[in-house]
């Protein structure tokens, strides 16, 4: 494997232009300026400003379209739903946290967006949180929240 190989392959690199993750897309650079205002990608930014994708930033693009493509959700909607990923216990937030954290009260915007975070993501770059990074187990909201809550009704019976 060549060194272009293993930078295109590395998911820890920023290594797609916005032109080049738009292509890869079907969308203009205009709508990836656009999700990036709403929040919903962050791509890394170069010392002189330029936007760089990560290929887990083109698998999120990928299911931001199809959430707009197949499911009729406009962005609002988007950020709604991913506002519902309950971030808090994914990564074990305290009860403190919870209520320092607009990710746990604000039900308009997904946790990557919120201004105050608790203790546990303050100093956290969202780009690697697991909860930003991989959208796939979220493709499904509503199995994902069925099975979360179950978990988290099974950690409640047995005392957990």
């Amino acid at each position: 494997m060549t060194n272009i190989e293993k930078n295109l392959n590395d998911d820890n690199r920023p290594v797609f232009a916005i032109s080049v993750a738009a292509e890869m897309i079907g969308v203009s650079v205009h709508t990836l300026r656009a999700y990036e205002t709403s929040g919903l990608i962050l791509p890394q930014r170069t010392e002189t400003h330029r936007r760089l994708y990560y290929s887990n930033d083109i698998e999120r693009l990928r299911f931001i379209r199809m959430m707009i493509e197949e499911r009729g959700l406009n962005i609002a909607g988007i950020k709604i739903l991913l506002s519902l990923i309950p971030c808090w216990d994914l990564v074990g937030c305290s009860e403190k946290d919870r209520e320092n954290c607009d990710a746990f009260t604000n039900m308009k915007e997904p946790c990557w967006i919120v201004k105050n975070t608790g203790d546990i993501c303050k100093d956290e770059d969202c780009r690697l949180c697991p909860i930003y990074s991989n959208l796939s187990p979220f493709s499904d909201m509503k199995n994902f929240l069925k099975n979360h809550n179950l978990e988290q009704y099974n950690k409640t019976e047995k005392g957990l």
